[in-house]
């Protein structure tokens, strides 16, 4: 590209900002949030579906169907017969391997290609490929054949995840990441509760002989939701001349569209010390909220004594998403303008006292009403720990470094996993000892995670970007135009 090309479009970029500027605060936020623009949420919309899949099928169908596969014969791992939790754990522990591995292999391949629109075609082959492996779930009733659907779906899913966590860095200027992640967060938790909710109450009615169809339609919902929602991000955020297709290599620029020069991106750079503290910081988070996700609807059944555990876990469901929900936006505009570390601290304060409380639930009223808290904490945390990790990679190879996140997401998603074994040992020495040992465990761990992720914040002033010669703001804002 010319200078002359270079100084019209810097003239433009500026024209275009002091548009902005002039416009009321009222406009600016409408023209940041609204539906049909280049906006935050045309940024963050792919999520809706996609988290609705993975909550909705992880949380609503897959422990009915493992309930099922152990009526066909008993599982067993190195000897072991494992029980419901165990096997629950195991079989989403073995998808998450593949889901890390994919993430990083597809969000590297994003980042070789400089041309716009390079991690939309990820997006849509991974969306539109889920969805079908989607339908083969609603088949498979052997916990093997269960193993293999997972597999599938993990491995279509994050091929369009990973080069997808590069959208915000890509995009969004520095200074309003968190308001961004917020935006993204609420629609990941909106996708996860509205459909997870109608899914249980799909389920609620779910006989395996007599009333089979409620799991189709649930699997019928989350499919259409995810085609659509990946469709609507890819077409808002499509450029001029039509997507390109991956390639493995550096592309070359397009005849008809020359793409913004990029910064040279180191070979295989390593990663900062700060991030991989992140990434244990964030496994600990990890641990904390899947534990209580997981293990949700049989601890309604064996502590709160729920005779339908479904219709329980939708209330929470509800409440914790509602709670988190209005807690993910303020928080992202918080650590703008405040700084993070103050704010995990507050994160984890809460996790851990959530977390504690259940200890002494007996019924569904007052796990409700601890929702909220932990509703609260989970909000804070993925609004926080998405905002840290897209302050702490290199534009360059954003979609590979913040690819590692899914790796620390499966060391804390094994542990637990892995726990679902250890409850059910527990619980057979005590009644439902195993959930309270579970419980305090994830108390320990929230508070673990705000301090390791407190002290990264206050360590990371990124004093060593402008060195690495990366640039200061991102090649595109999604911000909607006048």
């Amino acid at each position: 590209m010319s200078n002359r090309d270079d100084n019209k479009g810097s003239r433009s970029r500026k024209r275009q900002g002091r548009k902005r500027a002039r416009r009321s605060p009222i406009a600016r936020v409408s023209a940041d949030y609204r539906i049909g623009h280049r906006s935050f949420n045309n940024l963050s919309l792919y999520a809706f579906g996609l988290s609705g899949v993975w909550t909705g099928i992880g949380s609503g169908i897959l422990p009915f169907k493992v309930l099922e596969a152990l009526e066909l014969g008993r599982i067993e791992l190195l000897g072991y017969a494992l029980d419901k939790n165990g096997a629950l754990g195991l079989i989403s522990l073995v998808g998450l391997s593949i889901a890390a591995a994919i993430q990083l292999v597809a969000g590297s391949l994003s980042d070789r290609d400089s041309r716009p629109g390079r991690r939309l075609p990820y997006m849509l082959i991974g969306g539109l490929g889920l969805a079908v492996v989607t339908v083969l779930f609603g088949f498979a009733a052997s916990f093997a054949s269960l193993v293999v659907v997972v597999l599938a779906m993990q491995l279509f899913g994050n091929f369009g995840q990973g080069p997808a966590n590069a959208l915000i860095i890509d995009h969004v200027p520095e200074k309003r990441r968190g308001e961004a992640a917020g935006v993204l967060n609420l629609w990941r938790l909106l996708g996860a509760g509205l459909l997870t909710v109608i899914v249980l109450q799909f389920m609620s009615n779910y006989d395996s002989v007599d009333a089979r169809q409620w799991m189709w339609y649930s699997i019928a919902l989350v499919i259409v939701t995810l085609v659509g929602s990946t469709i609507w991000t890819v077409t808002a955020l499509r450029p001029r001349h039509g997507l390109s297709i991956p390639g493995i290599g550096r592309t070359t620029a397009s005849p008809v569209e020359t793409p913004r020069p990029v910064a040279a991106r180191p070979k295989k750079a390593a990663l900062s010390r700060n991030y991989v503290a992140f990434l244990v910081a964030l496994a600990f988070a990890i641990a904390a909220m899947s534990s209580m996700q997981i293990y949700a609807l049989f601890f309604l059944q064996d502590v709160v004594g729920l005779e339908n555990p479904a219709d329980g876990a939708d209330l929470i469901v509800i409440v914790i998403v509602v709670s988190a929900g209005l807690a993910v936006v303020p928080a992202g505009r918080l650590a703008d303008r405040l700084g993070r570390d103050k704010l995990f601290f507050f994160a984890g304060s809460m996790g851990a006292l959530g977390s504690t409380l259940l200890l002494f639930v007996s019924s569904i009223g007052p796990v409700l009403f601890i929702g909220v808290i932990i509703g609260v904490a989970i909000g804070l945390f993925l609004t926080l720990t998405w905002t840290v990790a897209n302050d702490l990679v290199r534009r360059s190879d954003a979609a590979r470094e913040l690819g590692y996140t899914s790796i620390a997401t499966l060391i804390g998603a094994s542990i637990a996993r892995f726990a679902g074994v250890g409850i059910d040992i527990v619980n057979d020495l005590s009644e439902n000892l195993g959930y309270k040992v579970m419980l305090v465990s994830v108390a320990l761990a929230f508070i673990m995670s705000a301090v390791l992720l407190a002290k990264v914040v206050r360590d990371s002033i990124r004093i060593d970007e402008p060195a690495q010669g990366e640039a200061q703001e991102p090649q595109e804002v999604a911000i909607a135009p006048d």
